[in-house]
């Protein structure tokens, strides 16, 4: 694995939106399937997402989420990664976001993330 994408990424990613950063958007390009990961909390925020139809997909949430399957590498949060998602020196309180910080720091990758709170924390690397 070479990156973690943030919820907005991986949404923006799949659906070819140009909110994509340029820099996030070369990095993923030559990626094989698999190489770039999510954490399992997206899969929750972009149920939650389509539930209260702040994201419309084009298809069925069952098959979006069988292609995100077929391209990123969906990883799990651990005991580990639910500790320190609550330790790490982050300055809003989303549960979300600090289980994606966490799963970054934890497996040592690189976060696509725009969330200017997760970038000035200087707790990952970021590429956007």
């Amino acid at each position: 694995m070479k990156i973690l994408l943030d919820t907005h990424a991986v949404l923006w990613a799949m659906l070819g939106d140009s909110r994509l950063g340029r820099n996030a958007e070369e990095f993923l390009r030559p990626l094989a399937v698999g190489e770039a990961a999510i954490s399992d909390v997206t899969l929750l925020e972009i149920a939650m997402l389509e539930k209260k139809r702040r994201l419309v997909l084009n298809i069925p949430l069952t098959n979006f989420f069988l292609a995100l399957n077929q391209r990123f590498t969906i990883l799990p949060i651990t005991p580990q990664i639910a500790i320190d998602a609550y330790s790490l020196a982050l300055p809003h309180g989303d549960p979300s976001d600090r289980a994606i910080v966490a799963t970054a720091h934890y497996h040592r990758l690189p976060l696509a993330t725009r969330d200017k709170a997760i970038t000035d924390s200087g707790l990952v690397k970021i590429i956007w």
